[in-house]
């Protein structure tokens, strides 16, 4: 069986993020515009809309 998990970044502004780190959400979900498989992991990356940049802070769910 071959390993072909993937890791999969996606945005998620601070709000989403802070739900998630907190434990209040589990996930941010939203449209599915991405494939994913059993064993992959997504990794949220804080999105700051007003500066439209990263803030840094990464958290991985699997």
């Amino acid at each position: 069986m071959e390993n072909n998990m993937a890791i999969i970044k996606k945005k998620i502004w601070p709000e989403y993020f802070e739900a998630v780190v907190s434990g209040k959400k589990k996930y941010e979900l939203r449209l599915n515009d991405f494939e994913i498989n059993e064993g992959d992991t997504l990794m949220f990356e804080e999105w700051s809309p007003e500066t439209k940049e990263y803030t840094g802070r990464k958290i991985k769910k699997k």
